[in-house]
C-alpha cells in the first residue's frame, strides 16, 4: 500500500515536465466507437508534447506505428471521493486504475480499408478511505455510481476485437470481447476519464448497457452527415470472465442513426437516435425492455459545447424507465483544460422508488499533455434510497497520465 501511494505522489510531480496541446478532433475513419473507445484514446494520448522528459519514448511509439502499424498507450488514473455525510459511517473512497491499450493495424495499412486487432488490459484497485468511488453512492443511499470505472476489480483483459472497414471506408464493422459502452448511444461529451464522474451524467440510465462480453457491431455511411448501424452484446457478460451465453440465448441489440455535418469531428458536432431491446434475463430474473434514446452535443467556435441527452424505456430490464439531462462545456482557447457542468434527472423503473436528480461540476486542470487533476463537485438531490436526506454533496478529485 506505500509503495502504491509513492508511485502515485512520484507520477504526479514526474508529469509536469511536459508541454500543453489543444484538444484532439475526432478521426473521420474510426465513426464506429465513441469517446472512451480505444481509438479515441489513442488519438487523444498520441498527441506528444513539442519537447519533454519523456520526448524518447513518444519518438519510439511513433516510430513503431509508422513501421509495423502497432500503436499503443499507458494510462493510471487515481479519484478520491469525500461526501458530506453517508447512512454507513463510510464516507470517503480512493482508488486507481491502470490501463494498457492498443489498436494494432493488419490489414491496408495506408488505405481507408483497414483491419485491426484492438485490445486492452485493465487493474483497478482501492488505494484507501472506506470503500471505492464505484461503491460511495450507495452508502449515500442513491441508486447510482459516483465514480463510474472506479472499483476494486482487479486485472481483467477488457476489450479485445477485430475492427474491419471496407468499401472504401464508408463501411465497418466490429466482433469480439466488446465493453457496450464504447458503441451504444455515444455521445461526444461524455468520458469518464477526462470529463463527469457521476455514471448518470455519463451514460443514458434507461439502457441496461451489458458488461464486457461477446458482441459484434456494424456501420454504414451514408453521403457524408449520416451513419446508420447496429450492434449485438451477450446480455450476461462479465468482466472477470469469458463464459460465453451462460445463461443461454440472451441479448441485448440496438440500431442507431447518426448526424454530423462533419464526419472530422463527429464527437464535437453530433446527433444520435438509438432503439434498443434486451431480452429476458432468467439468471436475474429481469423481465426483458426495450427503449428509445436520443442524445445532441454541438461544439461551438467559442468553445463552448451544449449538450442534451433523453431516454425512455418499458419494462424491467433498466434501473429507470425515464431521464432527462442537460449540460455545457467549455474550453478556454489557452488551452488550460475544460470546465463541465451537468443536471440529470432520472425517473426510476421500481414504483416504490421516487425521482432522483444529480447534478455535477468540474474542471479538467491539463497541466501538460499527458497529466491532469480534476476537481469536481456533485449534488445528489432525493436519493431513493435515502429518506432522511433529500439533498447530498459530495466532492472529488482526479489525477490522470499517459504515457
Amino acid at each position: 500500500m506505500i509503495a502504491r501511494k509513492i508511485f502515485v505522489f512520484v507520477w504526479s510531480v514526474v508529469a509536469i515536465a511536459s508541454g500543453q496541446s489543444e484538444p484532439m478532433p475526432s478521426s473521420e475513419e474510426d465513426f464506429i466507437g465513441g469517446p472512451s473507445s480505444i481509438g479515441s484514446d489513442l488519438q487523444r494520448d498520441d498527441g506528444a508534447p513539442e519537447a519533454n522528459l519523456f520526448t524518447p519514448w513518444y519518438t519510439f511509439k511513433e516510430q513503431m506505428r509508422e513501421r509495423s502499424g502497432f500503436d499503443f498507450s499507458l494510462d493510471y488514473t487515481t479519484l478520491y471521493q469525500k461526501a458530506g455525510g453517508t447512512l454507513t459511517g463510510n464516507d470517503d473512497a480512493f482508488s486507481g486504475v491502470f490501463r494498457i491499450y492498443g489498436k494494432w493495424e493488419l490489414l491496408g495499412r495506408g488505405t481507408q480499408d483497414t483491419g485491426s486487432l484492438v485490445w486492452k488490459v485493465e487493474s483497478r484497485d482501492k488505494l484507501g478511505g472506506d470503500v471505492v468511488p464505484g461503491a460511495l453512492g450507495a452508502n449515500l443511499g442513491y441508486l447510482g455510481v459516483t465514480g463510474a470505472s472506479f472499483s476494486e476489480a482487479g486485472w481483467f483483459l477488457a476489450p479485445l476485437y477485430w475492427e474491419q472497414f471496407l468499401c472504401d471506408g464508408r463501411f465497418g464493422f466490429v466482433v469480439g470481447r466488446l465493453d457496450s459502452l464504447d458503441f451504444v448511444d455515444i455521445s461526444g461529451y461524455s468520458g469518464q476519464w477526462h470529463r463527469f464522474q457521476n455514471a448518470s451524467l455519463l451514460v443514458n440510465s434507461t439502457i441496461p448497457y451489458p458488461d464486457l462480453g461477446f458482441g459484434a457491431g456494424a456501420g454504414f455511411k451514408i453521403g457524408s452527415d449520416w451513419v446508420v448501424g447496429a450492434s449485438i452484446h451477450d446480455a450476461n457478460g462479465s468482466a472477470q470472465d469469458f463464459d460465453f451465453l451462460v445463461d443461454g440465448w440472451e441479448f441485448f441489440k440496438q440500431v442507431y442513426v447518426s448526424w454530423s455535418p462533419d464526419r472530422a469531428r463527429r464527437l464535437d458536432r453530433a446527433a444520435h437516435l438509438t432503439l434498443w431491446h434486451a431480452d429476458e434475463r432468467t439468471g436475474l430474473g429481469n423481465d426483458d425492455g426495450w427503449g428509445l434514446a436520443l442524445s445532441y452535443n454541438w461544439m461551438l467556435d467559442c468553445g463552448w459545447m451544449p449538450f442534451a441527452r433523453v431516454g425512455w424505456a418499458d419494462g424491467e430490464a433498466s434501473r429507470a424507465d425515464a431521464t432527462i439531462l442537460a449540460g455545457m462545456l467549455y474550453r478556454p482557447e489557452s488551452g488550460i483544460g475544460e470546465f463541465g457542468g451537468a443536471l440529470g434527472w432520472e425517473s426510476l423503473s421500481n414504483d416504490t422508488l421516487g425521482d432522483q436528480t444529480a447534478a455535477e461540476l468540474f474542471f479538467r486542470w491539463d497541466v501538460s499533455s499527458h497529466f491532469s487533476l480534476t476537481p469536481s463537485v456533485q449534488v445528489l438531490i432525493d436519493p431513493a434510497l435515502n429518506p432522511s436526506d433529500d439533498l447530498l454533496v459530495l466532492g472529488g478529485l482526479r489525477a490522470r497520465l499517459s504515457f
